[in-house]
């Protein structure tokens, strides 16, 4: 019996000391289209903040991007970018603050806990932060899983996303793959990781920043008067608007030009002159005047010097005379008798 309690005991005392997965690290398992995939999630709930709830899970893209897992959280993808690997679950990370999570450093020692693919138990692998990629936000950790004196066997699938805490316990990073490179004084084993603080930055800075309203034109300033005094029998008279009218236009600036005075006389022509003239004496009466009508006058017949005694007289003859206006020239040979 005290054989028994004894080994019972030393059994409790060795599971104690061994090291177990953080209950933070989640297994996840996808199935679908005849494929199958593993991997791990990480609760960004921060380190003696469990009491505030479920604060999401952070991961890498590659692993969420397989939609939603028959194993594990269930929670949506609220950001992920394929490039630096990282994704979001359940929670916005414009919540988050980065500064609950270290940076990382050369030199820092951590731990990776995380489910391999299969593995229900999970594993916890030792390391050292080694530096960081060329390529941001990545960095190196040297594995230092050795085993009676093997070299470190390094990340296998399924590891992905699982969770690199530092010496505190607090969450660093995620896994995103692993590296063997001989580099001397190393044990040659690595794995490539992101950052959870880059990851947030990032994530905060993609925001859409806030797009500024256009300033609205703002109605000139006058010089504040007080109102007259309002009488009792009218109301005051309305303020005159010092405001100039835009809408009135300018009259024409005119400019006022000394006259240019010539040497020879203008081109114009001048005015004609009237004077009276005496009208002329025609000859013959115009062709505008009234012709008077024809005076007759009897005129004995000439009897031929052959005529017989016994001939009868001949009718008599009548000649035509165009009269003469009055005070026109007079022409010789007719008797102041004849004239009209």
């Amino acid at each position: 019996m005290t054989r028994m309690i004894a080994a019972l005991t030393l059994l409790a005392t060795l599971a104690a000391c061994s090291d177990s997965v953080s209950p933070r690290a989640e297994r996840v398992f996808y199935r679908g289209d005849g494929e199958a995939s593993w991997g791990t999630v990480c609760a960004l709930n921060r380190r003696g903040f469990l009491g505030f709830g479920k604060r999401g899970y952070i991961s890498v893209a590659h692993v969420t991007e397989n939609g939603t897992p028959l194993v594990g959280p269930t929670d949506a993808v609220t950001a992920a970018d394929p490039l630096s690997d990282w994704s979001f679950l359940g929670i916005d990370p414009m919540l988050l603050n980065a500064q609950d999570y270290p940076a990382m450093h050369t030199g820092m020692a951590v731990e990776i806990h995380g489910y391999p693919a299969r593995d229900r138990d999970g594993e916890v692998v030792p390391g050292v932060a080694y530096l960081d990629d060329p390529e941001p936000p990545f960095w190196w950790l040297e594995l230092r899983d050795s085993d009676a004196g093997i070299a470190a066997e390094g990340v296998i699938g399924g590891f992905s996303g699982s969770c690199v805490f530092d010496g505190e316990g607090a969450l660093v990073a995620v896994v995103h793959a692993n590296g063997f490179s001989s580099i001397g004084g190393t044990t040659n084993t690595f794995a490539k990781v992101v950052p959870v603080r880059t990851a947030i930055l990032q994530a905060q800075n993609r925001a859409a920043l806030p797009v500024a309203e256009p300033a609205a034109p703002t109605a000139p300033l006058y010089p504040m008067l007080d109102p007259p005094p309002a009488m009792p029998d009218r109301m005051p008279a309305p303020l005159p608007d010092t405001a100039p009218d835009l809408a009135v236009v300018a009259p024409p600036a005119y400019v006022e030009v000394a006259p240019t005075y010539l040497d020879t006389p203008s081109a114009q022509a001048a005015p004609p002159v009237y004077r009276d003239m005496m009208p002329p004496v025609m000859d013959t009466a115009p062709t505008s005047t009234v012709v008077a009508p024809p005076v007759y006058r009897d005129v004995a017949p000439a009897l031929p010097r052959t005529a017989p005694a016994s001939a009868t007289a001949a009718p008599p003859v009548y000649h035509r005379i165009i009269p003469t206006p009055r005070g026109a020239y007079r022409p010789r040979g007719i008797d102041c008798a004849d004239c009209i």
